[in-house]
């Protein structure tokens, strides 16, 4: 505010805008800028928006990021992007499902910030300019790990505390990760520490996790004394270009958080400017990945010292009241020592008071916090039971002392070994719980702790390079990697030089065989170098990293609930409150049954009063029932499934795909890329008009076809390369560059999805494309051409005819060779009842080709990206039948569920659309977005992988779910004594405690069998003859 503003250049004008009510200015040109504003709106603009240029024409450019919210699937992306594009002065717009973020550029003369926030909200979403500065604290979603929930009514009570936040929109908790994703409302601000405070009142422990991001970093400083320091460390970090925003904390421990650009710099080189600037500095712990599994230990390791220090007392209380009773040198300890109380019972009360008291506390405390808040769980039955068994003792004792009548016994061991059978049940459960997460863990030891980076030599003539070993952490992007034979590669990247390289990737992908890398391949960081040592380009790094993002997704998915979920939940609600009733109404009945002398007095165990007889039984029926194993039937199979998945090369997104995956009766395939291996070639083309060379001809077609990315442009641009004269192609590698092509200017291009292009090369209207195109644009196609279009298709080859000035000129016969495994998948799945169908854009003679090579029996061919949906929702439909009332549906259960299987862009809306999509790894980010399943391999062999896995996770929640039920229909009889008129044996309320821990662990244990999971039998993909006595073999990959 008051600064002079120089006089704007030729060409250029000052500009006065507005932006949250604040006018702020801009001068560019002549390589400086200079801005001023008012004090009050420092923070007013957002960090990712770039500076407005202004030209003569009268037009500002703006590109801002916007962060759009609602979008469930890739389809709302594509909503959103086109919709964004079809404003008038939006110049460009990109929009990404996975960071939830939208890139607009755009003429602010023409359209406003406002505008652009209004038109994404008229589509259904909300959205709101992001501010990257603000991201720490006012970001979308907040990621807690929660300690001490054991059951669906504990992970309720959670969801409910923090869904009563406002702000917050959506809550997901997971009882087995004991992790809570909260999803904060756009435009508010909700911290990290209002969360875990009504986590903790609802009863719980919290601590926020914080994810790693690639564009941020936290390192420790060391040797900082006082703000002098901090001030030096803080202006040699932001004095360095690519750093946004640097804070430097001297307390509780010196420590620097860095925003910076990871295209220009990178956590090695601050290190190095730290230490230049006279301290040591390294990376914080909890910016490596996988110290979110930190957290889930520590409750392990706190529960098997809470168990430990509780057997400490247990085990005494056990002795003296089991074992020290029949030793005739302890006699003395149970002879009157207080009037009629026995020396015994102080010392079982003495010990039994720590643990009831201490250790138990986690109990009682988390009681009340439940009952506070409106609910009750496990925490409510221990409490209400120790406490029972405990000052029924304490009372026993004074009524003895006050009166003087005889001393019959106390149940202090009964509280005593309650508390210590929970706290193992919980130990062996949480220790069990971890072990599902083992195929994660494993995933996150595979990236290895160094690096050997590779550093060009200075003033070398020659390209020399010395070698540096680092922490893999320490990686920057675009780093050259060399990596020896035998090691992981410590980063995605690509291979830059090397002879003979393969990589084990096995336990990524589940590929059993090593893969072979050319110049130029992709390598995904934590695979083995199998080979030859090589030199590689480092491209995503950290948290970008393709291990980084498996990991994310399956915690992600671990965190969704199952629809089958709703019905533990449903019974957790009211499980509690039935077991109190069930236990009050037990020890009234026995109670009443003794005060009416329906059963003998023989009946009652010696020193035991009618009144303490039915409240042990009372006790039992508290401490027996379970909602533990209910809760946990689920997630814990969930939590192995997704990790079995990830090591086989399967991911799943959620708990509710894999349950759908495993209903599965209808699987529809896409042709190009998936039934066929998705590198189609040019085997022949034709010239049908006269005067027009072969030379022309091509020249004419790779013109048309260099404006697409289709797979099959590629292919026909792949061909003209290799037939034009006057390209010289040395490498395969150049295969694929356009530049180096000498062609037509192309103009008014027009891309119809599924069909072709159009566009206008040297004044003439080209069409490129299907027959249907074609058709569609009133172009009629000669009887011959027909006959020989025919004749290509019949041989399973696509045809792609070429018109100019409104006449057929020519085609190109085009083939993609069907994947060796597709006829054995379609059986697979025939013999798992699901049928397969056929959905692709090409024409009819063509897909019915191919179909019938595959053994495919339903095809739709012809069928648009638009038109694949709409045929998706039209197998979704409930199958109808003819009744005497007319046309009716089917019952519910008949309904057909849906699988599509795709990889490129087009298949997206089909994916959405399916009940589960199902994406081939080596598809499109697009499909992999919009699909329940990622298969990371590409083979069609994993499909049938993917739905056996599903049923069979799914079947063993089944199971969980029998059992858990099982056990409380049977255990909570029995501790009522419904067998005792007939056995004379009453269950001790500690085997009855001990029983319902160990019902928990067992559900867990059953769960944990899935690791052991095998694939189905590999399928045939091919038949070899050998020449040698003519021996026919099968083959397939095993």
């Amino acid at each position: 505010r008051g600064c002079l503003l120089p006089v704007s250049p030729p060409g250029y004008q000052l500009v006065t805008a507005h932006d949250d009510g604040h006018s702020w200015y801009i001068v560019l040109g002549f390589g400086f800028t200079m801005r001023a504003r008012s004090l009050a709106s420092q923070d007013a603009l957002s960090t990712t928006e770039t500076l407005r240029l202004v030209v003569e024409d009268g037009s500002i450019e703006r590109a801002v990021r916007l962060s759009v919210f609602g979008m469930a699937k890739s389809a709302c992306a594509s909503t959103v992007e086109l919709g964004l594009k079809n404003l008038p002065g939006v110049m460009s717009a990109k929009v990404s499902l996975l960071t939830e973020t939208a890139d607009v550029r755009f003429d602010e003369r023409r359209i406003g910030l406002e505008r652009l926030l209004g038109a994404v909200e008229k589509m259904g979403f909300a959205a709101t300019l992001r501010d990257e500065r603000a991201t720490t604290s006012a970001r979308n979603h907040v990621k807690l790990h929660v300690t001490g929930m054991t059951c669906s009514a504990c992970s309720g009570a959670v969801e409910a505390a923090l869904q009563g936040v406002p702000g917050v929109s959506r809550v997901a908790v997971s009882v087995t990760t004991g992790s809570a994703m909260v999803e904060i409302e756009h435009g508010c601000t909700v911290l990290p520490a209002t969360l875990i405070t009504e986590v903790e009142d609802a009863g719980f422990d919290a601590e926020e996790i914080k994810e790693v991001e690639e564009s941020r970093i936290r390192l420790l400083i060391e040797g900082m004394t006082c703000s002098a320091c901090t001030g030096a460390v803080e202006r040699a970090l932001t004095d360095m270009n690519g750093v946004e925003t640097v804070s430097v904390a001297l307390l509780p421990e010196g420590s620097a958080e860095v925003r910076f650009n990871p295209d220009l710099i990178g956590p090695r080189d601050f290190i190095e400017v730290i230490e230049d600037a006279g301290f040591d500095a390294r990376i914080s712990s909890s910016d490596k990945l996988g110290t979110s599994n930190h957290a889930a230990s520590s409750e392990v390791e706190n529960y098997r010292k809470l168990f430990w220090a509780s057997l400490t007392y247990t085990l005494p209380t056990f002795l003296i009241n089991m074992v020290l009773p029949h030793l005739p040198a302890f006699i003395w300890m149970y002879k009157g020592f207080v009037q009629k109380v026995t020396l015994a019972s102080f010392l079982k009360w003495a010990l039994a008071t720590p643990v009831q008291f201490s250790i138990g506390w986690r109990f009682h405390k988390g009681a009340y916090k439940s009952l506070n808040n409106g609910s009750a769980n496990m925490d409510v039955l221990v409490s209400l039971a120790t406490n029972v068994a405990y000052f029924t003792s304490i009372y026993l004792i004074f009524h003895c002392l006050l009166t003087g009548h005889n001393f019959g016994r106390d149940f202090f061991e009964t509280s005593t070994m309650l508390i210590t059978f929970i706290l193992l049940g919980k130990y062996l459960e949480s220790a069990a719980k971890g072990s599902t997460s083992e195929a994660i863990s494993k995933l996150l030891d595979l990236t290895p702790n160094s690096a050997i980076l590779l550093k060009e030599v200075s003033g070398s003539d020659s390209n020399e390079y010395s070698e540096e070993t680092i922490s893999s952490t320490l990686i920057h992007r675009g780093d050259l990697l060399k990596v020896l034979p035998g090691s992981r590669i410590a980063a995605d990247g690509v291979l830059v030089e090397g002879h003979n390289v393969h990589t084990d990737e096995s336990m990524i992908t589940g590929e059993s065989l090593p893969v072979l890398k050319r110049i130029g391949d992709g390598l995904v960081g934590g695979t083995l170098n199998s080979g030859g040592a090589f030199i590689m380009r480092a491209e995503r790094v950290g948290a970008d990293a393709s291990l980084s993002q498996i990991v994310k997704l399956v915690e992600n998915a671990q965190l969704a609930k199952a629809p089958i979920q709703a019905f533990a939940d449903r019974i957790s609600n009211v499980f509690v409150p039935f077991v109190v009733a069930a236990a009050m109404t037990t020890w009234f009945a026995w109670y009443i049954a003794g005060e009416l002398a329906i059963y003998p007095d023989s009946w009652l165990p010696e020193g035991e009063t009618k009144m303490i007889f039915a409240i042990m039984f009372g006790i039992s029926v508290l401490v027996t029932a379970c909602p533990c194993a209910l809760g946990l039937a689920t997630p814990t199979a969930v939590m192995v499934g997704t990790g079995v998945g990830a090591t086989n090369g399967i991911l799943i997104k959620g708990a509710d795909g894999l349950e759908r995956a495993g209903k599965i009766t209808i699987a529809a395939f896409d042709k190009t890329g998936t039934l066929t291996v998705g590198n189609p070639t040019v085997v022949n083309f034709k010239v049908f008009q006269s005067g027009m060379t072969e030379r022309q001809f091509l020249r004419v077609v790779g013109a048309a076809e260099s404006q697409s990315e289709h797979p099959i442009a590629r292919a026909v641009i792949k061909f003209v390369r290799s037939k034009l004269p006057e390209v010289e192609v040395n490498k395969p590698e150049d295969t694929g560059d356009d530049a180096q092509l000498s062609l037509p200017k192309v103009e008014d291009v027009n891309i119809v999805p599924g069909e072709g292009l159009t566009c206008r090369i040297a004044g003439s209207e080209v069409i490129v494309g299907n027959n249907k195109l074609l058709t569609e644009a009133e172009i009629e196609i000669p009887k011959d051409v027909q006959s020989y279009v025919g004749q290509i298709q019949r041989d399973a080859h696509t045809c792609v005819l070429v018109a100019m000035n409104r006449q057929v000129t020519g085609l190109l016969a085009i083939t993609d060779p069907i994947r060796p495994e597709a006829a054995g998948v379609v059986a697979a799945l025939s013999r798992m009842g699901v049928q397969s169908h056929l959905v692709t854009g090409d024409n009819w003679q063509t897909a019915r080709a191919i179909a019938a090579e595959c053994g495919i029996v339903s095809v739709h061919a012809e069928v648009s990206p638009a038109g694949k949906a709409a045929k998706i929702e039209e197998l979704k439909a409930a199958p109808m039948k003819t009744t005497l009332s007319g046309v009716v549906e089917v019952e519910h259960r008949n309904v057909p569920v849906v699988a599509m299987v795709g990889d490129g862009i087009n298949d997206a809306p089909a994916l959405a659309a399916a009940d589960v999509g199902i994406a081939i790894g080596a598809g499109t980010d697009i499909a992999i977005e919009a699909a329940d399943f990622v298969l990371m391999r590409s083979d069609l062999e994993d499909v049938v992988a993917a739905i056996d896995l599903s049923r069979k996770t799914f079947r063993q929640i089944q199971y969980n779910y029998i059992w858990a039920m099982v056990y409380n229909l049977l255990a909570i009889p029995i501790a009522a004594g419904v067998l005792y008129p007939k056995t004379r044996i009453q269950a001790p309320p500690w085997v009855a405690g001990a029983a319902m821990a160990f019902s928990s662990v067992s559900v867990v244990c059953s769960s944990l069998s899935l690791r052991y999971y095998t694939r189905p039998d590999p399928v045939l993909r091919g038949i070899r003859v050998e020449e040698a006595g003519q021996e026919m073999t099968t083959y397939s990959q095993q």
